[in-house]
């Protein structure tokens, strides 16, 4: 029987951290007990929703918090999940481990955006085993850390024998950081805020649908031009979004030309992934009210030749980019906050408040 039972706290930040958190919660505790060396302790890991504060500099001071925290919830060890994008030396800052004071931030984005869960089960195990073998006069677990990995390199910090960083260091570290940005922005949460130019769009669209010369038009362009328009509305539409909004970031605001660099990426990454699936929305729906409205003998004696599927789809594709156009002008009544919300996660939202603020006051 266990003489001592040691607890693990997963605080994570609302939405992707707090998802990953409780969906791999049950398999790191799994994890910790099944990989230990000792009848004499049982591991036990919590899940607690919270946010701590940004700092003027745009951190999070959790190494300061960290004793208190783990008092007011009754923790051995605590590892902070947050969807806050972290650099190093222009590395990519996987986490930050506070030995003395057995805390430990992670980053999400810096995971990347595919396995997410699994790569942060494997990191959380991993951070605890670490903390607990590190810790002065703490347990040991005869569990091997892989800290050491080819990719991965443990940054002493300046003065601090014990504390350290973890970063990403190799020539895939900011393509991994930047899709992990991307992943945590959720690019399809664009949509709701995007209300008013979906509407727009589905009524331009539409409209467009009962003219004859959309039908020969249709016809008569080729697939590739018809991609080409497609690819130019939708980075029309996506860049129009971006300068109307104020999503653009300058290296001061973002701290610096790599930042600046990575945070912008993202957003024309998060931004064109959303517009794309509004387009993909857009022609679904109008290839369901061309089928409704338009009928087949009527189509082919108009376009003179037999009709068949393909044929509508064009309709609606063309139709489609028509709409788009009209979707930018809907734009203008969908409201700022909203969209700027819905492009970045809520760390990064608040983080780039925080440097507007500051430019403002300048």
């Amino acid at each position: 029987m266990p003489q001592k039972t040691l607890t693990v706290g997963l605080m994570a930040d609302p939405g992707l951290p707090e998802a990953v958190a409780r969906s791999v919660v049950s398999l790191v505790n799994r994890d910790l007990n099944q990989l230990t060396q000792a009848d004499s302790v049982e591991w036990s890991v919590e899940v607690s929703r919270d946010t701590l504060p940004l700092t003027e500099q745009n951190e999070i001071h959790l190494l300061d918090r960290a004793p208190g925290l783990r008092d007011a919830h009754g923790w051995d060890y605590m590892v902070y999940l947050t969807d806050l994008p972290r650099s190093l030396d222009n590395n990519s800052l996987v986490c930050e481990v506070d030995v003395t004071g057995n805390a430990t931030l992670l980053s999400l984005p810096a995971l990347g955006a595919v396995h997410v869960k699994s790569r942060a089960r494997r990191v959380l195990t991993e951070l605890v085993i670490a903390m607990a073998e590190e810790s002065p006069g703490k347990y040991t677990t005869g569990y091997p850390r892989r800290f050491s990995r080819r990719n991965w390199q443990k940054v002493q910090r300046e003065g601090d024998e014990e504390n350290y960083e973890i970063i990403l260091r190799g020539a895939f570290n900011r393509p991994r950081l930047l899709a992990g940005m991307v992943r945590s922005n959720r690019p399809m949460r664009l949509l709701p805020a995007l209300s008013s130019s979906v509407a727009t769009a589905v009524a331009t669209g539409g409209f467009g649908i009962f003219y004859a010369s959309i039908w020969n038009m249709s016809d008569a362009l080729s697939t590739p031009r018809m991609a080409a328009i497609s690819v130019f509305v939708v980075a029309a539409f996506a860049t129009w979004l971006i300068v109307h909004n104020g999503l653009w970031v300058s290296s001061e605001s973002a701290g610096g030309r790599i930042r600046s660099g990575l945070d912008n990426a993202a957003t024309v990454l998060t931004v064109g992934i959303g517009v794309a699936s509004m387009y993909l929305v857009l022609w679904a729906i109008l290839f369901a009210v061309t089928l409704a409205v338009v009928n087949t003998e009527y189509l082919a004696g108009d376009i003179g030749h037999p009709v068949n599927l393909l044929d509508y789809l064009d309709i609606a594709w063309l139709a489609s980019a028509l709409g788009m156009m009209g979707g930018a002008m809907g734009s203008n009544f969908d409201k700022e906050s909203d969209i700027r919300e819905a492009t970045y996660t809520r760390r990064e939202y608040m983080r780039r408040k925080m440097a507007e603020r500051e430019e403002n006051q300048d």
